[in-house]
């Protein structure tokens, strides 16, 4: 079951990421600023290039946290399920704020046409 559940939520996430990145990169095509100050830094530095890289090892480190978790789990390792619980969260949490950022951007694209 945990092994599952990462891999969806793996995917969502990631799937958040790239929308993400997709509707920033419109808007920024349109004149909008970044109004995030990590993101519009790595913007700057390197570009979208560099924005979905960090983004893609963002998916990468919390991919990893939820399955070693649930490997952990199989094993029967003390506190597995909790340090799988907190990742699965904080997966979550990042996949919904994705959502809502993904969707202002939206809004924003629909304002400056």
């Amino acid at each position: 079951m945990e092994l599952r559940q990462a891999l969806i939520w793996t995917v969502l996430l990631l799937a958040g990421q790239a929308t993400d990145v997709i509707t920033t990169s419109v808007d920024r095509a349109r004149g909008a600023l970044e109004s995030m100050p990590m993101s519009s830094g790595l913007i700057q530095q390197g570009g979208l290039g560099l924005f979905w890289a960090t983004k893609v090892l963002e998916v990468g480190a919390i991919a990893t946290a939820l399955f070693l978790a649930a490997l952990w789990i199989r094993a029967k390792r003390p506190g597995a399920p909790v340090v799988f619980r907190v990742a699965l969260v904080c997966a979550q949490a990042l996949t919904i704020g994705l959502v809502f950022a993904s969707l202002l951007n939206a809004a924003l694209l629909g304002s400056l046409v």
